[in-house]
């Protein structure tokens, strides 16, 4: 038989069709099929493969999911030809209604399930963070304290740099490398602590259901309150955990401080599996362990030594610098308007002077005479009606405090 050429289509599915493929080994669209009554022509499992592609693909719009597979091989994409008008606006809308109704936790457990099976995920290790998502519009839905929303849209602490704009918080946990278990939108001005204690009470429970009875706990700072360390001290409730003990504890400053003045550093080296190259270096790093008291429970700490600093720290450490410096430029513009009577008070004030973080202020003590109005007589010395002591300052910098405060930008306590 002959093929005729306007019997040829030709479309440009890019990569699609690898995603395509591992949404079918998930079995996402079985899973949501079996937990979602459909309710228009295309099932709900397909919606949400159609929404995974159209993401993927780059756009981020829910509306007019239809305009992204006119053209499509839509045989190829989901194993049987679809009208692309099945993906309308109403059919989308009805499949995520029946999405929120069985709930998308449920949904998301299930697939993670399959695919823990099917690639054997690692599920030791729990990683949780959170992030904003910023949003335009008043979204003024909330006067009725009895409004039944299951999040509420308001400003808070803006990880995008927008305090303008409200937000949602989005918090996730992941497993191996960066594999979703869990999510769930939170209100906008939800703070990491809290977050975190409420989610610890479902951590084991949820780990339990993937078939994980010992996780470790991974998170990030905000995780060390009281609240949080009871709640992971309960033999039920709670699990082991790995964190980064805040700076702002004066335990973490104590133990870095200890191992910084007596070298009490082990050799760990390099751990990065990337190769030296002539503008990219391997971080060579050192580690000191102890414990401290939290609370009144004693916990391992590690203290982690990296020879390279990140960019984050190296700007924070060079703000501090430039603000320590300016903080001691205007404190010298001060008291150099002072005027003392004596040389004793002049000097006592030269010893009392504040001294920075990073710089130090250093001075002489100089004489201004005061003479009599009027013209001096020829070849006749003048004499001083007073004599005030005044300080002439200038900033140094401290090289053996910005040497240690150098050293530990590179360090993390945990």
């Amino acid at each position: 038989m002959s093929i005729e050429p306007q019997d040829v289509r030709a479309s440009d599915v890019s990569f699609l069709p690898i995603v395509a493929a591992y949404v079918k080994n998930l079995g996402i669209v079985e899973q949501v099929d079996r937990l979602c009554p459909a309710m228009s022509d295309v099932s709900p499992g397909k919606v949400v493969m159609a929404l995974i592609l159209d993401t993927l693909a780059g756009r981020s719009p829910l509306y007019k999911l239809e305009l992204s597979f006119v053209g499509q091989d839509t045989e190829l994409l989901f194993g049987e030809e679809i009208a692309p008008a099945k993906f309308n606006d109403d059919a989308v809308g009805r499949s995520m209604d029946s999405l929120f109704e069985v709930g998308t936790g449920k949904i998301l457990t299930a697939i993670v399930l399959s695919a823990i099976k099917q690639y054997n995920l690692d599920t030791l290790k729990v990683h949780h963070d959170t992030t904003s998502v910023t949003v335009y519009g008043d979204y003024d839905l909330y006067r009725d304290s009895a409004h039944g929303h299951p999040f509420v849209i308001t400003r808070g602490f803006n990880k995008d740099h927008r305090p303008d704009l409200k937000q949602i918080i989005q918090s996730l946990v992941c497993v191996d490398r960066g594999i979703p278990v869990a999510a769930k939108m939170m209100d906008g001005n939800r703070s990491d602590k809290t977050v975190n204690n409420n989610l610890l009470v479902d951590v084991a429970k949820k780990m339990k259901e993937l078939g994980q009875n010992d996780p470790v706990y991974v998170a990030d700072s905000a995780l060390v309150t009281q609240d949080n360390l009871d709640l992971l001290a309960d033999g039920e409730k709670g699990c082991r955990f790995i964190t980064r003990l805040p700076r702002t504890y004066k335990e973490c400053g104590s133990v870095v401080c200890w191992a910084m003045e007596n070298n009490a550093w082990d050799d760990i080296g390099i751990i990065s599996a990337q190769r030296y190259t002539g503008k990219r270096k391997p971080s060579y790093y050192h580690g000191f362990e102890t414990e401290v008291d939290l609370y009144g429970r004693r916990y391992r700490s590690l203290v982690v030594h990296s020879d390279a600093l990140d960019k984050k720290s190296v700007k924070k450490f060079e703000r501090e610098m430039e603000r320590d410096r300016d903080d001691l430029a205007r404190i010298a513009q001060e008291q150099a308007k002072i005027g003392y009577a004596c040389l004793a008070d002049a000097h006592s004030a030269l010893k009392r002077l504040h001294r920075g973080k990073f710089h130090f202020l250093s001075g002489e003590v100089y004489e201004v005479p005061h003479y009599p109005k009027g013209r001096p007589k020829a070849q006749i010395a003048r004499t001083p009606t007073r004599i005030d002591y005044r300080l002439a300052l200038s900033v140094e910098p401290d090289e053996v405090g910005i040497a240690r405060s150098k050293r530990e930008a590179g360090v993390l306590c945990c």
